[in-house]
């Protein structure tokens, strides 16, 4: 019907044998002019019927193709999550289906599948507009809690956490006790977007309100992240490692007067890789004005890493030691998850944690500006 909308009878095939006789133009009934009356309520009738016929064949198709598509994806339903098979192919079927059925009630499921497959292949400048869709044409869909978190979370890691900002909170105010659905998105597009000092505060109260709600379980992970936040502001800690391929000494006083990235990372975090050419643009643009990146290893394969530098031209400052997650300076910075980075100003203060996608360039130009004033 949604195809055929402001077409007459004539171009609606199956409606032809009952419609014929009450056709005058190429306008179709409705359109005409010197129709009676009874004709014209005819002729309506034999509309309505078509557009109800047209309607339940449409939405017979978009069933039987949901089906088939389900299971070519893998797809597994939960209350109210939904996992499937990602990648390009399976993402340009989930496109392919919206574009064919722009009402099916199957969209909703097809909408939130293109927004997670986005989401998981690590497109979040797009996974933001991607859950957008979602929640715009189904506001009260099963799938919204989710859905607005991962909106955010999209919009603070393709580095606008401006645009993050506000929907964190509208979760904290539709869920205030659940701080932990939220938390560690909404303290970090706080702290990126100049409002520390209400950062620390709103990290407080979360571990405060934790502890006595009796869901310390859940501080751990939590708290990794808010004691990386605290630390803007303040200078690195003490460490002295060696580059991994010139032996040269690496420590504080070694990376003064250049603004720094310290970038954690591993060959098989693909989130981290997501956020290489990020990494590779801010240092083929700002290395000469003196941005250096620094990069840790969390890897246990030295052969795998070194071929990966080597192949993706990562020349910069690197620290391996292969003991993952006991890596020296993932202990010194408390590193459990990846991947995370900081950024330090000339003078050796952190000044930035965990900033992403095209926000990093951004952020250091800015640094760079403001030591040289």
């Amino acid at each position: 019907v949604t195809k055929n909308r402001g077409k007459s009878l004539r171009e609606w095939p199956a409606c032809l044998p009952g419609a014929g006789q009450l056709l005058r133009s190429h306008q179709g009934l409705l359109g005409s002019q010197n129709m009676d009356t009874t004709a014209r309520v005819c002729g309506v009738m034999v509309l309505c019927f078509c557009a109800v016929s047209v309607t339940g064949v449409a939405g017979q198709d978009a069933s039987k193709d949901y089906a088939r598509l389900a299971k070519e994806l893998k797809v597994r339903e939960l209350k109210t999550l939904m996992f499937a098979k990602y990648n390009n192919v399976n993402l340009s079927k989930l496109e392919a289906f919206l574009k064919k059925y722009p009402a099916a009630p199957e969209r909703e499921k097809v909408l939130y599948l293109r927004a997670y497959s986005i989401w998981s292949l690590q497109r979040y400048t797009e996974a933001g507009p991607a859950y957008a869709v979602l929640l715009k044409e189904f506001p009260e869909t099963r799938f919204a809690r989710l859905a607005r978190i991962r909106e955010a979370a999209s919009y603070l890691f393709s580095g606008q956490p401006a645009l993050a900002l506000p929907r964190l909170r509208a979760l904290q105010k539709d869920y205030p006790d659940r701080p932990e659905m939220y938390a560690r998105e909404l303290a970090y597009a706080l702290s990126r977007v100049g409002k520390q000092k209400e950062a620390i505060s709103f990290m407080d109260d979360v571990e405060a309100e934790l502890l006595f709600r009796k869901r310390d379980r859940l501080l751990p992970r939590i708290k990794s992240h808010f004691d990386k936040i605290r630390m803007v502001g303040k200078p690195l800690p003490a460490f002295d490692v060696k580059d991994h391929r010139s032996g040269d000494p690496i420590n504080p006083a070694s990376l003064k007067g250049k603004v720094v990235l310290i970038d954690f990372w591993a060959t098989w975090c693909r989130p981290c890789l997501a956020e290489m050419p990020y990494v590779q643009a801010a240092h083929r643009d700002l290395a000469a004005r003196g941005f250096v990146v620094f990069g840790v290893s969390l890897d246990e394969n030295q052969q795998r890493m070194d071929a990966m530098v080597a192949k993706r031209k990562m020349d910069w400052l690197h620290h391996y030691d292969g003991k993952k997650w006991k890596n020296e300076l993932a202990v010194v910075f408390d590193v459990h998850s990846i991947p995370a980075s900081l950024l330090v100003d000339r003078l050796g203060i952190v000044r930035a944690v965990n900033v992403r996608g095209k926000e990093l360039a951004e952020v250091a130009k800015a640094l760079l500006r403001e030591t040289t004033q």
